[in-house]
């Protein structure tokens, strides 16, 4: 997609309308949603990812896997929303103190965190052969600072593994 167009609105267009052709999968049939989300995957995500489109790159996947795997989306998505306010707690403790050090130097920043998409969170388990109560947080902070009057952005991935101790013994 990308070498058939000498102009990125081309592709930009083309991502948008495949996110709305995904935002309104619903009314079509089972086996056409199956064939289009597959294509998402494999083709559009990628290339939103590419061009540093992330929020649109996870919206395709998580809308993808809405149709491809239906039952671990909705399962994970439950498990979020379960989990919420523990992963809300767990985040802001971890900011708070790269919070302290960065004013502690003088420096302008602005830092938040946010939980894992559907997808990310569906590929991990899938990779790493474990399961959601395994694999309990994983956020991503980002901090964006202001330096000699340049912009840095520093990612930080935070993984908090729930590992029961009979598994040493």
């Amino acid at each position: 997609l990308l070498t058939m167009s000498e102009d990125i609105r081309v592709v930009l267009i083309k991502l948008a309308d495949r996110l709305h052709n995904m935002r309104t999968l619903m009314h079509m049939k089972a086996e056409q949603q199956l064939k289009i989300s597959s294509e998402t995957l494999y083709l559009y995500a990628p290339l939103a990812h590419r061009l540093g489109l992330n929020a649109i790159k996870t919206e395709l996947e998580d809308q993808a896997l809405k149709y491809t795997n239906p039952e671990v989306f909705t399962e994970i998505e439950q498990k979020l929303k379960d989990t919420e306010p523990e992963r809300k707690r767990y985040i802001q403790r971890f900011i708070e103190p790269v919070k302290e050090v960065l004013q502690r130097q003088g420096l302008k920043f602005k830092i938040f965190g946010r939980p894992k998409s559907v997808y990310s969170i569906f590929s991990k388990m899938k990779n790493k052969k474990v399961s959601f109560e395994i694999l309990f947080f994983f956020h991503q902070c980002t901090c964006y600072f202001l330096l000699n009057e340049k912009y840095y952005v520093l990612f930080v991935y935070i993984a908090c593994i729930k590992i029961k101790m009979s598994d040493f013994s």
